[in-house]
C-alpha cells in the first residue's frame, strides 16, 4: 500500500506481518507514540520494557514477576472461580490504562481451544474491567465490597506525583491503600443496622507501585501485563497471539451495511431478531 502511494523505501516504517496488534506498540506501530512523546522518550519506554523483558528471562519462577501474577490469575479463576479482575489505577495519567488491559487479557486469552485444538479444560480468561480512581469509588465499589460477585483486583499507584499537588495526590494515595485494606479484611458492623453497614472482605488484591510515572516505567508495566499474558496462555495451553472470535461479527457486518446503505437485500437470510431490528431501522430512518 505505501509503494501504490508512491511512499519512497527509506521513508517506510514495517512491521512484521507476525505482530499481533495488542503487542505492537514497541514496533514502528509505535511511531505516534515516539512524535508525540519525542525520540527520547520512546527510547525510554522501549528501555523500561526491556529491563522487565531481562526479569522476565532472568529470574527463577518464585521471584519472577510476571510468573507470580500469572500463577495467582490462575488461582483466582481456577481454584476460586473468580470470572472478574478488575483494574483499579489511582493516578489520572493512568486513565485508559484499563482498556488498554482488558484488550491485552481478554482478546489474547479469552479462548476455549487449546493450541492442539482440543478444549480447554477449565475457566480461561476472567472478565477485566475498571477504571480510574477515585471515581469508581463513586461508581461500582459498592458492588466490589457488599455485592455478591466474587472478584479479584489490581491496584496501581504512583508514589511521587510528579506535579505541584502535593496534598490531592497523598489523598489518592491514602485512597488506594485504605481501599485495597477494606477489600482485604472488611468490617463486621454492630446495631440495628449491622447487617447493611458489614463489609465481608477477603477479597485477594495486588497492589503495583510505581516510583514514578515515566516513559520508561509505563513502559516496565505494560510490558510486566505482556508477560503475564503470556505464561496464561502457556499454563492454560492456548494461543495467547491469535483473536478468531471477532471474525464472525466482522464478516457479518459487510452484508447488514450493504442493506442499510440501500444496496439489494435479496437473498440475505437473517434470523428473526436481526430482521426484525432492520425493519425498525429502516423505518426510523
Amino acid at each position: 500500500a505505501a509503494a501504490e502511494f508512491g511512499i519512497p523505501p527509506e521513508n517506510r516504517f514495517t512491521v512484521w506481518d507476525w505482530v499481533g496488534g495488542r503487542f505492537s506498540l514497541w514496533s514502528a506501530a509505535g511511531l505516534p507514540i515516539a512524535l508525540a512523546i519525542g525520540r527520547h522518550g520512546f527510547d525510554e519506554l522501549l528501555a523500561g520494557a526491556r529491563m522487565v523483558d531481562d526479569h522476565f528471562r532472568e529470574m527463577p519462577f518464585r521471584d519472577n514477576i510476571p510468573v507470580i501474577l500469572a500463577l495467582l490469575g490462575v488461582w483466582n479463576t481456577n481454584f476460586h472461580g473468580m470470572a472478574s479482575h478488575a483494574i483499579l489505577p489511582y493516578d489520572r495519567r493512568l486513565r485508559l490504562l484499563t482498556s488498554y488491559l482488558q484488550q491485552l487479557e481478554t482478546e489474547s486469552n479469552g479462548k476455549s481451544v487449546r493450541r492442539d485444538g482440543t478444549t480447554v479444560g477449565t475457566h480461561t480468561a476472567p472478565v477485566v474491567w475498571g477504571g480510574e480512581e477515585t471515581n469508581g469509588q463513586h461508581a461500582f465499589h459498592q458492588l466490589l465490597h457488599q455485592g455478591t460477585r466474587a472478584f479479584s483486583a489490581d491496584f496501581i499507584a504512583v508514589a511521587r506525583a510528579g506535579h505541584h499537588l502535593k496534598v490531592h495526590h497523598d489523598w489518592l494515595l491514602a485512597n488506594c491503600l485504605a481501599q485495597s485494606k477494606a477489600m482485604r479484611e472488611g468490617r463486621r458492623a454492630e446495631g440495628s443496622l449491622g447487617s447493611h453497614r458489614s463489609v465481608p472482605g477477603n477479597h485477594p488484591t495486588t497492589t503495583l507501585m510505581l516510583d514514578e510515572l515515566s516513559p520508561r516505567s509505563l513502559g516496565a508495566l505494560m510490558a510486566l501485563y505482556e508477560h503475564k499474558v503470556f505464561c496464561l496462555g502457556a499454563i492454560w495451553q492456548i494461543n495467547a497471539f491469535d483473536q478468531w472470535g471477532v471474525e464472525l461479527g466482522k464478516e457479518l457486518a459487510g452484508p447488514i451495511y450493504d442493506e442499510l446503505a440501500g444496496g439489494d437485500d435479496r437473498g440475505v437470510q437473517h434470523d428473526a431478531s436481526t430482521a426484525a431490528l432492520l425493519t425498525q431501522l429502516r423505518r426510523a430512518r
